[in-house]
């Protein structure tokens, strides 16, 4: 199980998380959804250690972090086991699919070059991206992209995988290759923390919604029940504005 207690995050003056508690169960999907700035991705960077809660504490299984306390051990240690999707694909642009996951593999594994790129085999096959292996990045879509960034942080079998908006810098005919990846890997029962604005993909595929506004989350629930019939005035607002556009 994951669990974070009382997590609080300031820039300055600026208080982004408010206290954040939050339960995920081994094997089970959520989203979090809401107005932009209001700390969905900062929240999952401080899982991550790309940023430094100021207080709270993260377990994940039996291993539990006072971010107020926190070791260089402990930073490595949850960066391992807390795979980091973004919005942007950052691949290495020098080398090819296949090198862009047995890198992880051989630094962080420390798998020998056969059995790294056996590994990444399997990844790519999983992907759909197989006859993609020698494709450097500039020949590659950015669905394609993303998938080969969502196989790399696969490969290094984290505990949950975090995804910041993995879609959102993709074209939209390219949109859905990159969510069934996703769906695929939901029912394969990998635990997954989704910031999403794809609200009726996260309705579909998650356990749970959370919805965040101003640092804090002010409702969470079973996924269809948050979309289908919030509670929350906030909510409310927040999903009505989305089916307007929609």
């Amino acid at each position: 199980m994951i669990r974070l207690q009382n997590i609080c995050k300031s820039f300055g003056d600026l208080q982004v998380l408010k206290g954040i508690n939050l339960d995920i169960e081994e094997g089970e999907v959520v989203s979090i959804i809401g107005p932009s700035g209001t700390g969905k991705s900062t929240l999952l960077r401080c899982i991550n250690c790309l940023e430094i809660a100021d207080e709270g504490k993260i377990q994940i299984g039996d291993y539990s972090v006072d971010v107020t306390k926190i070791t260089k051990q402990d930073e490595l240690w949850l960066r391992r086991n807390t795979g980091m999707v973004f919005q942007k694909f950052y691949l290495f642009n020098n080398k090819t699919a296949l090198q862009n996951i047995t890198e992880g593999l051989r630094v962080v594994k420390k798998m020998n070059k056969i059995e790294a790129e056996n590994k990444a085999l399997e990844i790519l096959e999983q992907m759909d991206l197989l006859d993609k292996k020698d494709s450097y990045p500039s020949n590659l879509s950015g669905g394609q992209q993303q998938r080969i960034a969502i196989g790399r942080a696969l490969a290094l079998e984290p505990k949950i995988l975090l995804l910041d908006e993995p879609t959102s810098a993709l074209d939209p005919e390219l949109v859905n290759e990159v969510l069934s990846i996703i769906k695929k890997l939901a029912k394969q029962n990998k635990t997954m923390l989704i910031v999403t604005h794809e609200i009726n993909f996260a309705r579909n595929v998650s356990d749970r919604i959370c919805f965040m506004d101003n640092g804090m989350i002010l409702e969470q629930g079973p996924a269809k029940e948050v979309v289908d019939n919030p509670k929350n005035e906030r909510t409310k607002q927040f999903l009505n504005v989305i089916k307007t556009r929609g």
